[in-house]
């Protein structure tokens, strides 16, 4: 019987071991083996070629490799994926990256071996600082040790990260698809370029100074302008005035009129800004009349005559409210066909109005933009 029991106790199964000692197996089968380090952003003071052999000689009696890396700044969620990405792809591997938080701190995260959770710790350290190699080789080294039982020490867990945005609905392929109903009508205000103005319409008035001949030096009238200003910046504009004077002559005095008539194409700078202006290149016709004073020569009629020219022109814009502005402008003219009025004297004829060949003008006046 004592032999029957003895044989009874040798034979059966040996008890289950203790949880304590499944988990302590478990736990070590998770330790780091090797560890991938990245610096995200830039870096002045460190680089992956000097920082690598620093944390390496603070890991190398532990038996961890390690493997420092640079990565492109991104968001912290960005980096945790690619981080469980990278620690899936070998057993026994930790993924830290540095980030610097700020010019006083830097942040050390981590994902452990077989977790897809997210480990952070704040590290003072400034900008330029020698002794931050130094600083992560003990942490990372502490993190290792710590990581054989559970959670790295010294690091809180990274909030998981944000809820994905819900897809927008697909837009319609066509006009036919959209219903018309729900389609919101286009709003004209909302600063869209493409629903600027084309076309801008502008109307001015103004004084007309110019010179003329040597006998009329100076003539002074008014007149009025209507142009336009297209969306790419094109200016064009038509003109016309009436100027008066008088030609200084001691026996032929002369009443002369003119009726400039001219035709302008340029380009105009920002109407948006408060000084603008406008660069012009001209074609004038001007219509001249002449009427002898009272004393004059017999022998002087009164006449009419037609001159041409070219030229450029620049327009000083000053806005002062809505479309208003003030206008301030010079052109010079070269005259391709002029005039002159001679008197006989003694038998031969003597000039008493010979304009000059060129000859400028200066308005001074108000506009605004429609």
């Amino acid at each position: 019987m004592l032999s029957l029991l003895l044989c009874t106790s040798v034979l059966s199964p040996a008890p289950p071991a203790s949880a304590t000692e499944t988990s302590s197996d478990e736990a070590e089968a998770s330790g780091v083996e090797d560890i991938a380090f990245a610096l995200v952003g830039e870096w002045p003071e460190l680089d992956p070629e000097t920082l690598e052999p620093v944390l390496a000689s603070n890991l190398v009696d532990l038996g961890i490799e390690i493997h420092v890396s640079s990565r492109p700044a991104q968001n912290v969620f960005v980096q945790l994926d690619w981080a469980r990405s990278l620690g899936a792809q070998r057993r026994g591997r930790a993924v830290f990256w540095l980030v610097r938080l700020d010019a006083e701190t830097v942040q050390l995260f981590v994902i452990p071996p077989g977790t897809d959770l997210g480990y952070v710790r704040d590290i003072p350290s400034a900008a330029g600082s020698d002794e931050l190699a130094e600083q992560l080789a003990v942490i990372v080294r502490g993190a290792a040790e710590s990581l054989r039982a559970g959670a790295p020490s010294g690091m809180r867990s990274v909030d998981a990260g944000p809820e994905p945005e819900p897809e927008p609905e697909p837009e319609p392929d066509s006009e036919s698809d959209a219903d018309p109903e729900s389609s919101p009508e286009p709003d004209l205000d909302a600063g869209d370029p493409s629903a600027e103005q084309v076309v801008h319409v502008r109307l001015g008035l103004t004084y007309l100074g110019a010179t003329l001949a040597a006998s009329a030096p100076w003539q002074s009238g008014a007149g009025l302008e209507l142009g336009l200003r297209l969306r790419s910046r094109l200016a064009l504009g038509l003109s016309a005035g009436w100027v008066t004077s008088e030609a200084r002559d001691e026996t032929s005095p002369l009443r002369v009129q003119r009726v400039p008539l001219s035709f302008a194409l340029g380009y105009a700078f920002d109407p948006k800004r408060v000084v603008s202006g406008r660069v012009l290149a001209v074609g004038t016709g001007e219509w001249i009349g002449w009427q002898p004073r009272s004393g004059s020569a017999p022998s002087l009629r009164g006449g009419r005559d037609l001159r041409v020219g070219l030229g450029v022109r620049g327009d000083l814009v000053l806005h002062v409210h809505a479309g208003l502005a003030v206008l301030v402008g010079a052109s010079a003219t070269a005259w391709l066909r002029n005039v002159r009025v001679d008197v006989e004297a003694s038998g031969e004829p003597r000039s008493v109005l010979a304009p000059w060949p060129a000859g400028g003008e200066l308005r001074v006046g108000l506009e605004y933009e429609f």
